[in-house]
């Protein structure tokens, strides 16, 4: 008689099992588990100084719609990859002066200067694609994709001096496989 009850507490206790490792820690965060912090911008970081692309601190009272990780999962389908750092802040994107109808469409024209993000509320993943020990300097050694706080949507990627994606010496999106 006791036999039965012991297949439904292990049956049981093996279905609950499932359920964590299938809900609890499936999109916990930079892989294997690890939360992602979100960092807000402390200070202006000019992204690419030749078109003087900038990610400058939030409002104190910014409140994004969506969490770096489900911006992220819209974007990528998975995890947010180890070594990829997390910001929050106002991203400036100029493309150039007004030049008429052909260029400001789905832009923001301003004081005569066309830009595609103006002072845009995203998260800025970033990571670095330069090997330990190297003596170039971090803006060369860093790609960034900004990614809109509210809808998931990409606003620009793969922003950087070196050629792909690969953080932690990997050749594919920083995501966990």
């Amino acid at each position: 008689m006791r036999q039965p009850r012991i297949y439904v507490i292990v049956g049981a206790l093996g279905l609950a099992a499932l359920a964590v490792g299938l809900f609890g820690c499936g999109r916990a965060g930079a892989g294997h588990g690890q939360v992602i912090a979100v960092t807000p911008v402390s200070t202006t970081i000019t992204v690419d100084p030749g078109i003087n692309e900038t990610f400058a601190p939030p409002p104190a009272d910014a409140a994004p719609a969506m969490t770096a990780e489900q911006a992220w999962t819209k974007m990528d389908n998975r995890s947010i990859g180890p070594g990829t750092t997390v910001q929050l802040g106002l991203l400036t994107v100029p493309v150039g002066p007004d030049c008429g109808a052909e260029c400001e469409n789905n832009n923001i024209v301003q004081g005569g200067m066309v830009y595609s993000a103006l002072n845009q509320l995203a998260y800025g993943y970033s990571w670095s694609t330069c090997p330990a020990g190297s003596t170039l300097p971090a803006i060369q050694c860093t790609d960034w994709i900004f990614l809109d706080a509210n809808t998931g949507q990409m606003i620009i990627g793969q922003i950087g001096q070196t050629q792909g994606w690969s953080p932690a010496g990997q050749t594919a999106s920083p995501s966990a496989g």
